[in-house]
């Protein structure tokens, strides 16, 4: 085979006569490098990188619906795209209608409850029925939910007893205008601290609008923003997906395809799958939650139904919804009339198990059928390490990680090192080809 002119100057020539870029320790070294620094910069933009990544993994979910609805060509992409945002967008308005003035009203109730005093008062009545241990542990809870308005809030304290009035005459007659006076300071000093806690409550109260209005800009902008970029995202996906595959070397262009064919099998399974099975679990977490007596049972499952869609992350829900149940039923209850403590464990545990047995062996084999082919050890394991390193965002990608993973080193690695341990390759590692000498 013909050698190429660029290539000749490099044969036999020394460290001196390459570039750096020729070497290929600092070459790789650059390549990780350069990931790293993209991975770091787009977390330094993620008010822009976010909502590309929304819109990108969007357009990479409903691909093989635009693909089989536009298979025929009846139907432009756009077409199917502009269709499918116009459904998806009339089922969450719907959902919202149905669902948010439910939500809404649980949650003023709940803080309604906080202000009041009255989530308090339960918490000091529900503390009298746990052991000693317990009630000293809760004690500072107790003491950091705000009370019921006192004497300093325009209440009354009916310990306090009426003054006896001033009489004419007596001893104390001659320091009536020393009293006057100071009376008159006292109200004084009192106004200007009633002045100054009005201030700070309005500059709290401005700060909060502050913040809400920010918060319902930047959902705005996030909402147009990212049906904006997923439609571009979908109409060029297939131009995209052939681009990216032309970039691939034409020495092994098949292989790599196989392998990332698998891997998209596993992703997409995985991630589709969890999505569909959160919002059943959050529906069943709700329904079974409310036959319970569980308080603002229906924000809590639909909450709790969202951390379902990473595996073992839901489990968050039972003390919660245990806590909820014990508030309602031991706080202000009578003796006669609230549950045992065994029967509020339980319901809300049992609930769960029941949604929890539904998801392992009714749901997950018909939404995701397995996709990922780990088993539960390695699940737990991947989500907890990706949890400790990035969070919520790493227990999420956690799983589609390792079971790709898993693929290159089933279907890549493990071959090359049996493939060494035989004497076939010199090299174990999946970076050459050649036999040994002799």
């Amino acid at each position: 085979m013909a050698t190429k002119p660029q290539d000749q100057p490099l044969r036999g020539a020394g460290l001196e006569r390459l570039h750096i870029w020729q070497i290929q320790v600092v070459r790789d070294v650059m390549l990780v490098a350069a990931l790293v620094g993209l991975v770091w910069l787009g977390y330094a933009l993620r008010a822009v990188t976010v909502p590309l990544l929304v819109a990108l993994l969007l357009a990479y979910l409903f691909e093989p619906l635009v693909a089989g609805l536009t298979r025929r060509g009846r139907i432009s992409r756009a077409m199917v795209v502009v269709g499918i945002l116009g459904s998806v967008g009339a089922v969450v308005v719907a959902v919202l209608a149905m669902l948010l003035p439910t939500v809404v009203g649980e949650t003023v109730e709940l803080l309604g409850d906080f202000r009041s005093g009255r989530v308090r008062l339960q918490v000091e009545d529900l503390a009298s029925h746990v052991p000693q241990a317990w009630r000293d542990r809760a004690q500072p809870i107790i003491e950091f939910l705000p009370g019921g308005p006192g004497p300093a809030d325009g209440g009354s304290d009916p310990t306090d007893e009426p003054a006896p009035p001033f009489e004419a005459g007596s001893p104390g007659a001659d320091d009536l205008r020393l009293m006057i006076r100071q009376e008159l300071a006292r109200a004084r000093t009192e106004d200007l601290g009633q002045r100054e806690d009005w201030l700070g409550v309005a500059r709290g109260g401005a700060r909060t609008v502050k913040r809400v209005l920010g918060g319902v800009i930047k959902l705005g902008f996030l909402a147009f923003l990212i049906p904006f970029y997923f439609f571009s995202f979908s109409v060029s996906y297939p131009a995209v997906a052939r681009f990216a595959q032309s970039l691939l070397p034409e020495s092994g262009r098949s292989r790599t395809v196989e392998l990332l064919k698998k891997m998209d099998g596993v992703v997409a399974g995985f991630v589709r799958g969890r999505i569909v099975i959160a919002l059943i679990m959050g529906v069943m977490l709700a329904v079974g939650w409310a036959v319970c007596g569980v308080p603002h049972s229906i924000t809590l499952g639909l909450v709790v139904g969202v951390f379902c869609a990473i595996p073992y992350l839901g489990l968050i829900g039972i003390p919660v919804a245990v806590a909820l149940l014990a508030y309602g039923e031991l706080g202000g209850q009578q003796a006669g009339d609230a549950m045992a403590w065994w029967q509020i464990l339980l319901w809300p545990t049992l609930v769960f198990a029941i949604v929890q047995l539904i998801e392992g062996y009714v749901l997950t084999p018909l939404i995701a059928g397995r996709a990922t082919g780990l088993d539960p050890v390695t699940i737990l394991v991947a989500v907890l390490a990706g949890g400790s390193i990035m969070g919520v965002y790493g227990m999420l990608l956690a799983i589609p990680l390792v079971a790709c993973l898993k693929i290159f080193i089933t279907d890549v690695v493990l071959p090359r090192v049996r493939a060494w341990t035989a004497g076939e390759v010199a090299d174990p590692l999946p970076i050459g080809g050649k036999k040994p000498p002799g």
